[in-house]
């Protein structure tokens, strides 16, 4: 690949780069300190080597700086970059290798961009070099990363965790997206959740279409349609092609005192028959294998980005929790059938089209939550449906339609509660 080729892709890719990022807030743009002269491309990469050794070879268009981090649980290798774009040659295939079990590079946040490294046991680099390939100022970064005890591994990952903290030079607390401060009245509070974004691409259909464009893109047409409505206050956990995790989706949510949740979500299955949408409640054992195994490969996203997973104690936790669910529970089913009831007959729905499984980004005790599945990227009608701007906008109205229906049940049960209070 010559210098004009690498220049020409870097354009065509720092342009598609302003247009997912064309709605980003003055705060968010304030933290991208790289101008798009400084933005590395990555434009190769692949893995070669067995279940003992293995070596990742890179090519960016630039020297590039970077730090490693080791994660366990799975056991993950970590490379965290300056901003960095990924518009890698060849298969994927050529990158899952050996020890590599899968291979992840995106956007992790604002300026900052990572490469997440699966492998089937406990490894460490041995040795790495970047050296320029060509006077054009290409480099390629060269890493040996070898087979090592369970024991050495955890030592590596104690000393990193006092420098860098449990998930690197990531913070996934709320950096990137902020509470509202404009300090209006209380409204009904809607936050939209398109699902995945940055490193974490999602489900991939046919024609390279990929969850997270699909999820942000009608995110963004619902939240036109609401904001067009009275009374109601339309937030995102999300508003361009950036990661935000799990946890901070919920967080975020509360944090804004949201009345309602709707997190939007396109996946993939090994069952390309399967078509249609799916609405989703919270359930601790799920009401079907299906929704169970929906849910495990969604609460699996924060792994894919390289992130270490919380450690929770739920002894006296879950207790004091499970009252707050029951109700909002009740909550999350009474809109579920009202999205439902205004999608019927309009677009096409799976059968039994509402389950129950422990999504979580339904976890939220206190905030009636929904996890809505336009469709299946391995079907190739769902594909060319939900991928068309036409059915996402008249879809959203169909949606819209439900949540202001749910929000004048809010306002009625609040008014009586008040009354009740007197």
């Amino acid at each position: 690949m010559n210098r004009n080729t690498i220049i020409k892709m870097r354009i065509l890719l720092l342009a598609l780069l302003s247009v997912l990022t064309a709605g980003i807030s003055t705060s968010l743009a304030g933290d991208i300190k790289q101008t798009a002269d400084e933005i590395a491309v990555a434009y190769a990469a692949r893995v070669v080597g067995d279940n003992n050794r293995v070596r990742l070879v890179m090519d960016f268009d630039r020297r590039i700086k970077f730090k490693t981090m080791y994660l366990e649980n799975p056991d993950r290798l970590v490379l965290d970059l300056e901003e960095t774009i990924f518009g890698l040659d060849g298969s994927s295939d050529e990158r899952i290798r050996g020890l590599v079990t899968d291979f992840r590079a995106g956007a992790i946040a604002p300026g900052r961009s990572r490469v997440v490294l699966l492998t089937s046991v406990p490894t460490r680099v041995e040795k790495y070099s970047i050296k320029p390939q060509q006077k054009d100022g290409r480099h390629r970064l060269t890493m040996d990363i070898i087979k090592t005890d369970r024991e050495t591994y955890r030592d590596a990952i104690f000393l990193q965790t006092g420098a860098l903290g449990e998930s690197g030079n990531v913070a996934y607390k709320g950096d990137r997206i902020r509470r509202d401060r404009k300090g209006r009245a209380k409204q009904f509070t809607i936050v939209i959740d398109p699902g995945h974004g940055g490193i974490d691409g999602g489900a991939e259909g046919s024609g390279r279409t990929i969850e997270k464009s699909i999820t942000l893109g009608f995110a963004v047409a619902l939240k036109r349609v609401l904001e067009k409505t009275r009374n109601i206050r339309v937030l995102m956990t999300r508003e361009h092609d950036v990661f935000v995790s799990l946890a901070e989706r919920v967080s975020f949510a509360r944090r804004n005192k949201a009345d309602l949740m709707l997190s939007i979500h396109a996946d993939s299955l090994r069952q390309r028959q399967i078509r249609g949408a799916t609405i989703y409640t919270l359930s601790e054992v799920g009401s079907d294998e299906f929704s169970r195994t929906m849910a495990k490969n969604e609460n699996r996203a924060d792994i894919f980005a390289g992130l270490a997973l919380p450690k929770e104690d739920t002894a006296v936790a879950d207790i004091l929790l499970d009252l707050a669910r029951r109700e909002t529970g009740v909550f999350s089913v009474q809109f579920a059938s009202t999205l439902i009831d205004r999608l019927s007959g309009r677009i096409s729905l799976i059968k039994n089209p509402h389950r129950a499984a422990n999504f979580q980004v339904l976890r939220a005790p206190d905030i009636p939550s929904v996890l809505l599945e336009l469709g299946y990227l391995s079907n190739a009608d769902d594909v060319k449906q939900i991928s068309s701007s036409e059915w996402q906008a008249s879809t959203s109205e169909f949606v819209s339609q439900a949540i202001v229906a749910y929000q004048r049940t809010h306002e009625i049960r609040n008014a009586f509660l008040h009354l009740r209070a007197k």
